[in-house]
């Protein structure tokens, strides 16, 4: 019996031996069964390029009034190297003034002897160009301004003044810089406006402006171009919240217009003048914007789709109505176009666009061989010209400008030209100026 009992221990402990030997070959050998996750694809939004607020918000002229003679120049080489100069200063105590400024010292302040005028096509918040130019100001004012003007001849110990100007509203505000950042300023900017910078004369514009042009004829390059098209359909999935919900239908007798619909939002594309207009009716109001927030997400919208197809800069806002226009550039010179083309607007509601209003094709290839230097009338013939239009009132030309004109060609549709002519901003507006018998100007805004 002891024996049968000995056995019977013996094979259990030999089964237990086995089993412990089976299931730790299965935990070693073991392999679980994946499922396999399919990745959801995501959609590529990516237009073009993205902007940087220095690449958006920048000046269009510099003025240097070099004692009682006046040089300028809208040149982007000079505009860039006199900004990339002014990025290393330190700017500090920004106060507001504007209390202190009688009228007369306003214009001697903006317009004197001895100073630069750096000036913007619009009005530009402190807080916007906080990215540019460096503040040592924690809180700097919730103001705009449209020029900057450097004062060379008002020292302060070891401090001199630069004034943030908002022309026709008279603000003025104040800042300290050191004043060794002359040298370089001086040498670089000052000494040879006389030698590079067109000789410019001032007009009284109904005495609440000063307006300066260039004294001589200004030589400007006419430029032709292929152009890029972009598919509206990249649009259709940059500006819908679900594409895959979108509508897309043919409109007008010759199908040269298309809508895109979601039920909420439309997009009409106009396909002979390649125009896109987004709305979001939903998104509507009639709450004003603080103008740097107006800029940020407007920026910050087109940069989401990668949406800047060209030389767009800040040229006009209007906070109270939350509207912004980007203008696209060639050689420093704004581009206007008929159709509107050459421009980006966009209307905002209180958190997300209402309106989206843009061309979906971009410059792209320049053609050299179809370059031509034109010779423009000089500043006294373009005043003389606006003088002569019927019922013209001094006090509403609020500013005159080199620009360029962009026309599709007749025979070939992807061939655009760049004609540079003289633009005037008059009640708001801005127009071509007339030429001499060549009748009315063309209304573009």
């Amino acid at each position: 019996m002891v024996m049968n009992i000995e056995l019977f221990k013996s094979i259990l402990l030999a089964l237990l031996v086995v089993l412990s030997g089976v299931l730790t070959w299965n935990v070693w050998s073991y392999q679980p069964d994946y499922v396999i996750i399919e990745r959801t694809e995501t959609v590529d939004i990516s237009i073009a390029a993205e902007k940087d607020i220095q690449d958006l918000v920048k000046p269009n002229r510099i003025l240097v009034h070099n004692g009682e003679e006046v040089y300028g120049t809208p040149s982007d080489i000079e505009i860039n190297q006199l900004i990339d100069m002014m990025k290393g200063w330190t700017l500090f105590n920004v106060r507001n003034i504007s209390s202190e400024v009688s009228e007369e010292e306003f214009k001697n302040l903006v317009h004197g002897p001895d100073r630069v005028e750096i000036l913007f096509p619009t009005e530009t918040p402190f807080e916007t160009y906080r990215e540019v130019l460096r503040f040592e100001d924690s809180n700097l004012p919730s103001a705009t301004f449209d020029r900057i003007v450097v004062q060379l001849d008002e020292r302060e110990g070891d401090t001199l003044n630069i004034y943030f100007v908002l022309y026709e509203d008279r603000i003025v505000h104040e800042a300290k810089v050191s004043d060794s950042v002359m040298v370089q300023f001086n040498r670089e900017v000052i000494q040879p406006a006389s030698q590079e910078f067109q000789r410019y004369f001032s007009y009284d514009a109904g005495g609440q402006r000063t307006l300066f042009l260039p004294s001589q004829s200004t030589n400007a390059i006419q430029y032709k171009y292929w152009m890029n098209f972009y598919d509206p359909g990249q649009f259709q999935d940059a500006l819908f919240s679900d594409p895959s919900l979108v509508n897309r239908n043919p409109l007008g007798p010759n199908g040269n217009e298309e809508q895109y619909i979601d039920g909420s939002s439309l997009m009409k594309v106009d396909l002979v003048n390649r125009m896109l207009n987004y709305v979001n009716p939903s998104s509507e109001t009639e709450i004003g914007a603080i103008p740097s927030d107006l800029i940020q997400k407007s920026r910050r919208f087109v940069n989401e789709h990668e949406g800047w197809t060209d030389d767009y800069r800040l040229f006009s806002i209007n906070p109270e109505e939350q509207q912004i226009t980007y203008r696209i550039h060639e050689q420093g010179h704004p581009v206007f176009n008929n159709e509107g083309i050459a421009q980006i607007d966009q209307e905002w509601g209180e958190t997300r666009i209402y309106k989206y209003d843009r061309s979906f094709m971009g410059l792209d290839v320049r053609l050299p061989s179809q370059t031509e230097t034109k010779a423009l009338p000089t500043g006294d013939a373009v005043i003389s010209n606006l003088e002569k239009q019927p019922n013209f009132d001094p006090a509403l030309l609020e500013d005159v400008i080199i620009g360029y004109h962009m026309t599709r060609d007749i025979e070939n549709s992807i061939l655009y030209t760049l004609e540079p002519m003289w633009y005037y901003k008059y009640k708001g507006s801005w127009q071509q100026v007339p030429i001499e018998g060549g009748g009315n100007p063309v209304g573009l805004e």
